[in-house]
This record gives C-alpha cells, sequence and structure tokens, in this order.
C-alpha cells in the first residue's frame, strides 16, 4: 500500500505542474500537442516504440512457442 502512495503522488505532483504551467506561464499544454510542431516530435516516437513492441512481441512469442 505504501507504493500506491508514492505513485499517486506522483500523478497529482504532475497534473499540479501543468495547472501551474497554465496559471504562471500562460502555457497550454494540450494546445501545443495538438499544434503540428509538437506532431512532429510524437508521431516518429510513437512510430518507433509500435515498431519496438512488435519486434519484442515477435521475439517473445517465438520463445514462449518452443
Amino acid at each position: 500500500m505504501k507504493n500506491n502512495r508514492g505513485f499517486i503522488g506522483r500523478i497529482v505532483l504532475l497534473i499540479l505542474a501543468v495547472i501551474a504551467l497554465k496559471y504562471f506561464l500562460k502555457f497550454d499544454l494540450i494546445e501545443w500537442l495538438k499544434s503540428s510542431k509538437a506532431q512532429e516530435i510524437i508521431q516518429p516516437t510513437i512510430t518507433f516504440l509500435k515498431t519496438f513492441y512488435d519486434w519484442l512481441d515477435g521475439i517473445v512469442r517465438g520463445i514462449v512457442s518452443r
């Protein structure tokens, strides 16, 4: 139960940080994530993670099926 408290605390801290960005710096994280510049950064990362997952899944399935 003690480990969950640390995890929940980190989530709360992340939410507070996003709120502080919006309030103090007038930076809207959601709008930035929707922008084309952010998508140029995010899409290759997502593609890499999907490719890596498929590769790793193939290896694990090969080991398990032996």
